[in-house]
């Protein structure tokens, strides 16, 4: 089980306290957290669940997670920047900054915000955004795998995934763990600092200067994956022109 009064212990948040709800089993926390959202208008809210049947993914995909072994949870985030796009560059930074300092793990991004081990993913962000007056309301999704064995994924998927037990061959403790990471990110929100996210984001990106499949003008393409904008896009090569990106890629 997981135990919110252990990760609110943790939490060394100046920005955001949150208004937890823990549900031992549920189809989709990224659901429920719309549903309290519409019926209690706060904007503080995170749902966290120890069994999510139904997980979503990235357009179609799905998120597969193994009971009380992963973390799966949403929460809401009010508009920190002024573009958008930064937001989805903040989440994957805090992920990759609050793991590196729980357990001494360096993680990297892929476009545009997978967080992999060599090249195995790891965990999966979703983001969905209601505008709030003027400004946003982030409905974000995270999942990790951390204490997952081998054995716990699809065999297909054996070759690409990966869990933070298997990288450390320890038991991770996963209150701590996103109690830092939920501090990392508050971290970054106080510095509000818009170069330093875009520059941290590059400097962690697994796949810099590399070869890349990806849809343009309704056709798959190929080009580099050069960096990202200030504007938070992906910049591709492609010939001799330059692409601003906000796409899934595919690595080559």
């Amino acid at each position: 089980m997981f135990f919110t009064n252990l990760l609110e212990a943790n939490m060394r948040t100046k920005h955001f306290q949150f208004d937890m709800t823990y549900y031992p089993r549920t189809e989709s926390t990224s659901k429920d957290l719309w549903e309290i959202y519409n019926i209690t208008k706060k904007n503080n809210l995170f749902v966290i669940t120890d069994n999510q049947m139904n997980g979503k993914g990235r357009g179609p995909n799905t998120w597969i997670s193994i009971p009380n072994k992963s973390i799966t949870c949403s929460f809401l985030l009010k508009q920190v920047f002024n573009n958008t796009n930064l937001h989805s560059l903040l989440i994957p930074l805090a992920i990759i900054k609050g793991i590196k300092k729980f357990t001494n793990i360096n993680l990297k991004i892929k476009w545009p915000n997978d967080i992999v081990y060599e090249n195995k993913k790891i965990s999966g962000i979703l983001m969905q955004t209601k505008k709030n007056n003027a400004n946003c309301l982030f409905n974000i999704g995270i999942g990790i795998n951390v204490n997952e064995d081998i054995d716990d994924f699809p065999d297909d998927l054996k070759n690409n995934i990966t869990s933070l037990k298997i990288i450390t061959n320890q038991i991770i403790q996963r209150e701590p763990l996103l109690a830092n990471i939920f501090n990392a990110l508050d971290e970054l929100i106080n510095n509000n600092d818009e170069n330093y996210i875009i520059n941290e984001w590059i400097k962690n990106c697994s796949h810099i200067n590399q070869k890349i499949n990806f849809h343009y003008n309704n056709k798959l393409t190929s080009g580099t994956f050069k960096t990202i904008n200030k504007n938070g896009q992906a910049v591709i090569q492609n010939n001799l022109k330059s692409i601003n990106y906000n796409g899934v890629i595919e690595l080559l």
